[in-house]
Parts: C-alpha cells; sequence; structure tokens
C-alpha cells in the first residue's frame, strides 16, 4: 500500500512531495494499524494557491463529505483544484493521477492526499473506483488567475 501526498514546488507547481509504502503497526494479535496521514490543526491548513479552475465543493473549513467515485476506461477529468483536502483510496482497478509534475498511477490499495493542488484524473484500462473523504480547508488569501 502506497500513500502518496501531494503540493505545491517552489515554483507553486503541483507535485508529489512524498510518497512512502504504508507500514502498519501490530498492536495485539490479529489486530495493526497504520496512520497514512494525520492533520496537526483543525480546520485543515489553507490550501496553496491553483492556477486550474476551483471546483467548489460547497464544504465549509473543517466539515468533512464521504463519497465513491467512479471513472471509466480511459476516461479524463480537466485539470482542476478544490477548497478541500481530500483523502482518496483506489478500491479498484487503477487511475493515473495528472499534477503538473506528470502522471503518477495510482492502483487498488494506494493512497492519495490531495491538498487541494492543481491535477486531473484519467481512468486507467479498466476504469477505477475511489472511495474519498473531503475535507473543507480555509481560502488562500488571493486565488490566482485561471490558466
Amino acid at each position: 500500500m502506497r500513500t502518496l501526498i501531494t503540493g505545491v514546488d517552489a515554483d507553486g507547481k503541483s507535485c508529489v512531495l512524498s510518497q512512502d509504502k504504508l507500514t502498519l503497526d501490530r498492536l495485539a494479535p490479529g489486530f495493526a494499524m497504520g496512520i497514512p496521514f494525520a492533520t496537526s490543526t483543525s480546520p485543515p491548513p489553507q490550501r496553496p494557491l491553483g492556477a486550474a479552475p476551483l471546483i467548489d465543493q460547497g464544504i465549509d473549513p473543517g466539515l468533512a463529505r464521504w463519497m465513491v467515485v467512479e471513472l471509466g476506461p480511459d476516461s479524463e477529468t480537466p485539470m482542476h483544484h478544490t477548497d478541500t483536502l481530500d483523502l482518496q483510496t483506489v478500491l479498484s482497478g487503477s487511475v493515473d493521477l495528472m499534477l503538473d509534475d506528470g502522471a503518477h498511477r495510482l492502483t487498488q490499495g494506494d493512497l492519495v492526499v490531495l491538498t487541494g493542488v492543481d491535477h486531473a484524473w484519467r481512468g486507467g484500462p479498466d476504469g477505477c473506483r475511489l472511495s474519498a473523504v473531503l475535507i473543507g480547508t480555509p481560502p488562500p488569501e488571493t486565488e490566482a488567475a485561471p490558466r
């Protein structure tokens, strides 16, 4: 199980900041747990400025929405950014997470933390099903102009 955490580089371009294998710690016989990501403030920190169009999820800072998303085979979304911190798990299939630093192939069991950065999705050859928990974030001081 891989965990990708997104952010922006020194030029403000969306990228993968870290990519690690999730380790599960055995806490008791038959019970193990791992923490792929945690916030330290509530609501979560402000998202970075986005250059792609904003998709307003309508979730106030600190509130959450859990949803399941399906992408058909080879389907694509346009590049966009959101006003949320998204915690996503690939339930089935595969998908390419498109960031300014390129495509990142995700497969069943992979985890991704999207910090409101510019991104797009491209479904794999068999499509993809994602579980997504969206947490509203405060807006940045100013929004960037659309590309």
